[in-house]
């Protein structure tokens, strides 16, 4: 038996087209939806950061901040940030006059913790503390994509600057410096890091110069000794030792404008967060002072955090 079909109807016709039609829409909706989340996304950051930064700090208010703790993050048995031990660490801080907080650094194990983490302690950090102390995160990477990330997540939930360093291991060209830190220093109050002996790559002073033209550039966390500090302070730039044992001279001799490091966590006597601050609040030098930091602190060199929390 031959079966005859009748043929389609001009309905059924229209009704296939717009079958076809569905299907190539929802194949095509996801590309299409991704574009207009990405333009939502944009446009809610400029509006974010821009709400964050009245109520920030400036870049003005970063230079005048002299001591900077490299604040340290305890952990609880699980592995998980413990944020009560950390919280008194940082009131401890507070008691003692220090004037802003590294968030996530070396000393904080921000090289053991996912961004996350990092975000979620600079957030912490600045919802509790944020009208005490300047809260600097620890926001740089060897990776540009990650650092803008982490960047404009950090003033996004309210931290006053960033610290960023060069990118390290991998090293880059002096035009890959540039590119790097000009895609971060737009976000906010911005130090720069150098320190050659973690990244093996330095950032010398002619390059540094540049960088300080960018209206965010709040200064300089040097480890390559005083002359360069010296160097830096003449020409006009804000500078952070970030050498503990030549704090005090960099103080007094070099010009610098405070320090940034881990041992201001000892809390008695003068090696801690109040003789540090009498170092760099300081009118005149203080040769037993600086006897009494240079001992501690060389003394505490081989482990300036006190001791690892994290495996």
């Amino acid at each position: 038996l031959v079966q005859h079909t009748a043929p389609p109807t001009m309905a059924s016709a229209m009704a296939s087209s717009a079958s076809i039609a569905s299907t190539a829409a929802l194949r095509r909706g996801p590309r299409r939806a991704a574009k207009r989340v990405s333009a939502v996304v944009n446009a809610s950051k400029e509006w974010t950061n821009s709400n964050m930064s009245s109520k920030t700090a400036t870049v003005d208010q970063i230079k005048q901040t002299r001591l900077i703790t490299a604040i340290k993050t305890p952990f609880l048995p699980n592995g998980k940030v413990d944020l009560a031990a950390y919280d008194v660490l940082v009131e401890k801080q507070i008691e003692c006059g220090v004037g802003g907080l590294v968030v996530g650094g070396t000393t904080g194990e921000g090289q053991s913790m996912s961004w996350d983490e990092h975000i979620m302690l600079i957030a912490h950090t600045a919802k509790l503390y944020g009208d005490k102390l300047q809260i600097v995160g620890n926001t740089g990477s060897n990776s540009t994509r990650e650092a803008v990330h982490a960047t404009s997540q950090g003033f996004a939930v309210g931290m006053d600057a960033a610290l960023q360093i060069n990118p390290y291991y991998g090293k880059t060209s002096t035009a890959g410096i540039l590119a790097h830190f000009a895609a971060v220093l737009d976000y906010g109050p911005t130090i720069v890091y150098n320190v050659p002996a973690r990244t093996s790559q330095d950032i010398l002073p002619e390059l540094m110069l540049q960088l300080a033209k960018h209206e965010n550039f709040a200064g300089v966390k040097e480890c390559e000794g005083n002359e360069r500090i010296k160097g830096y302070t003449d020409a006009g730039l804000v500078c952070w030792t970030g050498n503990d044992d030549e704090a005090h001279d960099a103080r007094y001799e070099a010009g610098g404008g405070g320090g940034a490091s881990a041992p201001r966590h000892c809390q008695r006597g003068p090696g801690g967060s109040a003789g540090a601050r009498g170092v760099v609040d300081g009118r005149e030098r203080d040769g037993e002072r600086r006897g009494q930091l240079g001992e501690l602190w060389r003394r505490r060199r081989g482990d300036p955090a006190g001791g690892r929390a994290r495996g």
